[in-house]
């Protein structure tokens, strides 16, 4: 079905043009942007470039520019974005938001973290994403990011180290497949402590009651930036650790 974009502006720019807790300014909103597009400048870089060529910098239109020259599919992603960070303050203009694009169905952004991590770029390219929703204040985003970081991780491990478990896709059982896996590796040697290995389920279990409890609009208020950081930088700790045994 195509989506009507222009009609789905609409009915997102009044509450993100309301002064209050709803409110997008300029570098705000290309904050947002930035999450699903790495083709646009910082706020003003691209003010400098609209004046350069005449266009007009006023934040309905070139807040719509902005949407016109995205993908459909980031289109999706940064409506969804805007749909959950809204929730919490405007529920009714945004259930009928979700209405409209979504047919009622969830917002919640869907992560795309690579299914396979043969290197520590793709690790650091994933943990990128994951601070770039942090610093734009999407802070159950970030903790939902670092769960799926997880299962693309745990689910690399398994595929190359444990073929004949590929067919596992719950978190917590990868979790404890790697763990003893990497126990049987260690063993007799100096590479790591057991007590660290041992904790990967334990990280892992936390990790994803945050994610449970704060996103999918669980909870009202969005988990807070220490939270988000701190699951950022433990999903960092046990990557680096299984990367050195893909």
């Amino acid at each position: 079905m195509s989506i009507n974009w222009i009609s789905a502006f609409n009915r997102l720019f009044p509450v993100i043009d309301k002064k209050g807790d709803t409110y997008f300014s300029g570098p705000s909103f290309i904050k947002m942007a930035q999450q699903v597009t790495y083709d646009l400048p910082d706020y003003q870089i691209y003010i400098d470039r609209r004046n350069r060529l005449g266009k007009s910098s006023t934040r309905r239109v070139f807040y719509w520019d902005i949407i016109e020259s995205l993908t459909e599919d980031q289109r999706y992603d940064l409506f969804r974005l805007f749909i959950e960070s809204l929730e919490p303050h405007a529920r009714e203009a945004m259930n009928d938001l979700k209405e409209f694009i979504f047919g009622g169905s969830s917002g919640v952004p869907k992560v795309n973290i690579p299914a396979e991590f043969s290197s520590a770029e793709k690790l650091s390219r994933s943990l990128a994403e994951i601070d770039k929703a942090i610093e734009s204040g999407q802070h159950n985003r970030a903790v939902t990011m670092t769960y799926t970081c997880l299962e693309g991780l745990y689910k690399a491990y398994i595929n190359k180290n444990l073929p004949e478990s590929s067919s596992i896709n719950d978190l917590l059982p990868m979790a404890k497949l790697v763990k003893n896996d990497i126990l049987d590796k260690v063993k007799g040697t100096s590479q790591a402590p057991e007590q660290i290995i041992n904790s990967i389920p334990t990280i892992t279990n936390a990790i994803a009651n945050s994610r449970n409890s704060f996103s999918d609009s669980h909870f009202d208020e969005d988990a807070q930036n220490w939270l988000s950081v701190y699951t950022r930088d433990l999903t960092n700790s046990i990557g680096r650790l299984l990367l050195h045994f893909i």
